[in-house]
């Protein structure tokens, strides 16, 4: 149950705080570069020649002051170096920040202005509050604090059985597709990334929430809030602000020693209030590791001192609250792998909505086959018992459509979840039907688990049982419907007397699920019905244009394909193409080399002849053949699962005259070539045929009944 409470809050938060934190990714991401790319484009405005000494504040306020006649409020310099500084003048009532100036520290010649600094206090805007003020902040306040929910929720939720293998955790299978894919990168990137976001959202709601801020104090033992606060707050009456630079200057000397490498002079509003300088020191931790000193400004005395060399380390880490924030605390690598854990926010936002999406439309699936089938159970007649373990949702569409098979033949059927069946509904049933997905490498679906912990480690009797299993899974795991071969395997131990063998489907094998379809038919009598469970058919189109549309370029070749249709077809925008790709002779040649057969070996599929070679075209060849050793040609054969078809997008409209594809070629690292975008632009000749099939995608198009 918590399980799934999590699993619905994860995916509602994720489809809607997600695009919020996407927005924050990107804009923190370019944030953090900001000195970078400002400097690389503005080197006039922003750098200058590095001379022997920069010119005493005494010097640089009466430069400054004369040139723009106004009045000094903060400097900030960097002693060394080729960065201009910045002053910051009085601002005008109401305002909280004057006009900002570059210029250069050694001569006190002003610079101009940079361009994109505009761009980039809009980018913080964004980052901090969506540009729009106290409201806005508030939103990005509680979704920094739900990207804590997605770390730790994310982390229950793909918690594997082999928690100890790292592979399971970090590796990527770059073979996987469609929901398979997106799933491994929402999951693997996201384990990837979670102690990068921890740390944003940490870092981020010490800046939002007050009682954030003061938890992390109480915990690092460093100040309160409160007495924060209350240690700013200036009485007395308002006097003129008197400063003495020289002063000033002689007490910064004295304080941070000929270390000194860029200091933030920060002058009070009026007389009688204590000025503020920021300085760091060479080779410093990291950027932000900065010392204070509190001074008066009319005299230079010195009132407090603040080292960071000198805090304890729980307070050195509040006073680099920023620098965690951005990544700098740990060097540029650590800006680095910051930012591009940053970035990869969009990431996450777009595959969540895809398995959403993806999730969407098999339950509108779902509830066409449960309308298909009567609710009009004799409560007399025994009913066949039809149970699923479903993942994505196709296992529990598959079960509505095998009781509605089963009712049509005359036979009672009902449909129960594998998560909610107990001993006695097995024990009390005559005939059950297994239909059971495999999650990953031979896990059970989240809702299974709780039948496999309990009722599968349970010494019950089920001789009373007659039953089969369609297993589904994905053959790119080692642990290919691993589940659901426990699960039968379970079943024949307690005495359970098994209808047929199981069967298993790869992803959506047709041809596994005509089987079990007739199965069925045989089981009940009855032929097998027409519609959703056919097999696609197949026509075999012309290919006659292959373009490589981007020759010379680094990335991958991309082809534009025409094909011509046998017969007049039609489609619409969205549609998608289904093309049964073939493995190349050069593909089947080594597969068959050391396996000591002729690979013109007259062979029998689907009840016709052909040869060794034609046959193995259209099965799937594995990269380990020691099991297929010994074996003859036929039985090699039929060891092989049959290839399944790719999808692609069409390109054109039938008024085009033709059928076309956009097709990146897919490169694997051992320099081959997908199988599908390997048949379509280079393998397959020009005016030869390829087997493919058009049909409507609808997750492109619009549901026809309402829906939220």
């Amino acid at each position: 149950m918590l399980k799934k409470v999590l699993f619905q809050m994860h995916w509602f938060f994720g489809i809607t705080a997600g695009l919020v934190l996407t927005l924050m990714g990107i804009t923190g991401a370019l944030y953090s570069f900001e000195d970078e790319i400002l400097d690389a484009f503005n080197p006039d405005a922003l750098l200058v020649e590095a001379r022997h000494a920069t010119l005493p504040p005494l010097e640089l306020v009466r430069k400054l002051e004369a040139a723009t006649g106004l009045t000094v409020a903060i400097l900030r310099v960097e002693t060394v170096g080729n960065r201009a500084a910045q002053v910051y003048f009085t601002p005008e009532p109401g305002e909280r920040r004057g006009p900002k100036r570059n210029f250069d520290p050694y001569t006190g010649e002003l610079k101009g202005d940079a361009a994109g600094e505009g761009f980039f206090d809009f980018v913080l805007k964004l980052h901090r509050y969506l540009a729009m003020g106290e409201f806005g902040k508030q939103i990005t306040a509680a979704c920094t604090l739900i990207l804590v929910f997605f770390c730790l929720s994310g982390l229950y939720l793909r918690w594997p059985r082999q928690a100890r293998n790292w592979r399971v955790w970090l590796t990527l299978d770059w073979a996987k597709k469609g929901r398979s894919f997106n799933w491994d990168l929402h999951s693997v990137f996201g384990t990837w990334c979670l102690l990068f976001y921890l740390l944003f959202a940490i870092t981020g709601l010490s800046w939002s929430y007050d009682w954030m801020s003061n938890g992390l104090n109480k915990l690092l033992g460093g100040p309160s809030l409160e007495s924060r606060k209350i240690s700013t707050v200036i009485t007395g009456k308002k006097e003129p602000l008197a400063v003495d630079y020289a002063a000033i200057w002689d007490s910064i000397q004295k304080t941070a020693g000929p270390g000194l490498r860029a200091y933030n002079l920060r002058l009070p509003a009026a007389g009688g209030q204590p000025a503020t300088v920021f300085y760091l020191l060479q080779n410093p931790p990291h950027s932000r590791a900065l010392n204070s000193i509190t001074l008066d400004p009319a005299s230079g005395q010195v009132s407090s001192v603040s080292r960071y060399a000198k805090l304890s380390i729980g307070e050195q880490l509040l006073a680099s609250n920023y620098a965690l924030h951005v990544g700098s605390y740990f060097g540029l690598f650590g800006r680095i792998v910051m930012t591009a854990a940053a970035l990869m926010m969009p990431l996450f936002f777009v595959t969540g909505w895809l398995l959403y999406l993806d999730r969407r439309r098999k339950q509108r699936d779902i509830k066409s086959a449960r309308m298909a089938l009567s609710e009009d159970v004799s409560a007399d007649t025994p009913a066949w018992l039809i149970v699923f373990a479903s993942q994505s949702g196709f296992a529990e569409q598959l079960a509505w459509q095998t009781a509605s098979q089963l009712q049509v033949a005359g036979v009672p059927a009902r449909v129960q979840r594998l998560g909610d069946v107990t001993v006695q509904d097995l024990c009390q049933g005559r005939n059950a039907l297994f239909i059971v997905s495999t999650f990953g490498d031979g896990e059970a679906p989240d809702s299974a688990r709780g039948f496999e912990r309990k009722l599968m480690g349970s010494p019950i009797a089920l001789d009373t049982l007659n039953y089969a299993v369609l297993a589904l899974g994905d053959r790119q795991y080692a642990h290919f419907c691993g589940f659901a071969h426990r699960l039968n395997d379970w079943l024949a131990e307690r005495g359970a007397c098994t209808l047929f063998a199981p069967i298993e489907v790869d992803r959506v094998d047709p041809a596994a699920l005509q089987r079990w379809q007739q199965q069925l038919g045989q089981l009940t009598g009855s032929a097998p019905q027409s519609g959703s469970w056919q097999a696609p058919v197949f026509e075999n189109w012309t290919l006659t244009r292959r373009e490589h549309l981007n020759p010379g370029s680094s990335g991958s070749k991309v082809y534009l394909l025409d094909l011509i249709a046998p017969a007049s077809t039609s489609w619409q925008a969205g549609y998608l193409a289904e093309v049964m790709p073939r493995n190349a002779a050069s593909v089947i040649e080594p597969f068959l080399d050391g396996l000591g057969i002729d690979p013109f070996t007259q062979v029998q599929v689907g009840g016709l002849r052909e040869s060794l070679v034609q046959a193995l075209a259209t099965c799937q060849l594995p990269q380990n053949r020691a099991h297929l050793v010994g074996l003859h040609a036929q039985a090699l054969v039929d060891a092989l699962a049959p290839l399944s078809a790719r999808e692609y997008s069409i390109a054109s409209i039938p008024e085009d005259g033709c059928l076309q594809l956009i097709v990146r070629q897919e490169v694997h690292p051992d320099g081959t070539l997908g199988l599908g975008s390997g048949w379509l632009t280079e393998h397959a000749a020009l005016d030869s045929a390829i087997s493919l099939r058009v049909r409507r995608n609808s997750s492109f198009h619009l549901p026809v009944e309402p829906v939220p």
